[in-house]
């Protein structure tokens, strides 16, 4: 009796038959069921409900279920795909739209005026540490305020999620605080030129773990703009 209650296998003629051993055979040999179709009705197997199903139920239940899990799949990709064409369209009329600008002025407007619009932004903000001091938009490169953006520069590229006071202050002016979660995207070549950024009342609008290649693309973008008004 209590041999039994040690081992959970099943009785044979010569003796006991592990349950791992069947799980093993039935992996091993997985026309076991076609060659005895009739024990597919037989066995039965508990269902979340707390009726019993055969085996052929349970087979398709999982089944589509494995189908609605693909078909998910499937329609987060499409959509993927769907929001970066429209990204891509959308970068596409923003270079159009650097190419013909005439001046650094035209620039910065041109990035405000379009690049909410682009990434679904409540606020946008940008600063040039180039051209004419006395613009709205100048940042001098000796200001204090340089400082809070030493990481941003140093990295390279894009930074998604919080930021500080002091930037949204820089950047957003009066609607800093309103500011949740924002993008910082540095403008370089050789040399420092600026910082665009984007701003949401949504905290989980931007944030850390999001993909900056398109956001790359703009800043390198808006970059050789700059540059070439410069000369």
């Amino acid at each position: 009796m209590s041999s039994q209650k040690k081992n959970t296998g099943v009785a044979a003629s010569g003796g006991v038959v592990d349950e791992i051993a069947i799980a093993d055979y039935l992996k091993t040999h997985p026309d076991f069921f076609v060659r005895h179709e009739h024990l597919l009705e037989t066995i039965k197997v508990p269902h979340q409900s707390g009726a019993a199903v055969s085996l052929i139920e349970k087979q398709v239940t999982v089944l589509r279920a494995q189908k609605q899990q693909m078909e998910d799949q499937l329609n987060g990709l499409i959509q993927a795909a769907r929001n970066n064409e429209q990204i891509v369209s959308h970068i596409q009329r923003f270079t159009l739209e650097m190419i013909y600008t005439h001046s650094l002025e035209d620039v910065i407007t041109a990035c405000l005026e379009n690049m909410n619009n682009h990434f679904k932004a409540d606020f946008v903000g940008m600063r040039v540490l180039v051209g004419d001091p006395n613009s709205s938009h100048y940042l001098s490169g000796k200001d204090g305020a340089m400082r809070s953006f030493t990481q941003l520069f140093k990295n390279r590229k894009p930074i998604c999620g919080r930021i500080t006071d002091k930037q949204c202050g820089y950047l957003f002016g009066k609607h800093k605080e309103q500011v949740k979660s924002a993008v910082l995207i540095p403008l370089q070549n050789t040399q420092n030129l600026g910082i665009v950024a984007l701003g949401s009342k949504d905290e989980t609008r931007f944030h850390p773990g999001m993909g900056t290649l398109f956001l790359s693309y703009m800043g390198e973008l808006i970059t050789a703009s700059i540059d070439r008004h410069l000369g």
